[in-house]
């Protein structure tokens, strides 16, 4: 009898299943998580720099308020609810070698729900845009 259960191979793939399942799994979600973080740290960047070009450039974004605004709807366009409060401007900064160029900073709380699995996403994201000021 005991032979007869050692050549029973039956259950063999739903255990090798259930075993691997978890970790595969897992991998998945981590894998399409890190994609994630990747688009929102990208629209954030193209949302600053956005940004940081309407205050060098346009008329309609002189203030603080404006430009906050500006950033706002630009990322709500990119499907980033972002919080106006985050969004900070500096009107004359130094940008990669540049003297005067306009500088906005976007933080932005990012949500996963593999956050407590994963230790290397991070909770905030940040992303910065410069554009020069044109005399």
């Amino acid at each position: 009898m005991s032979r007869r259960l050692g050549d029973d191979r039956s259950g063999a793939t739903a255990i090798e299943f259930a075993l691997l399942a978890p970790m595969f799994l897992m991998m998945l979600f981590g894998i399409l998580e890190v994609g994630r973080l990747l688009w929102v740290k990208q629209a954030l960047t193209e949302t600053a720099y956005s940004a940081a070009r309407c205050a060098a450039l346009a008329s309609s974004c002189k203030s603080q308020s404006d430009i906050q605004g500006f950033a706002t709807a630009h990322g709500l366009r990119r499907g980033l609810r972002l919080n106006a409060g985050l969004v900070s401007y500096n009107a004359s900064t130094t940008c990669d070698g540049n003297a005067g160029a306009v500088q906005v900073t976007i933080r932005y709380a990012f949500a996963s729900p593999l956050s407590g699995f994963i230790a290397a996403l991070p909770a905030t994201v940040e992303a910065h845009g410069c554009f020069p000021k044109l005399p």
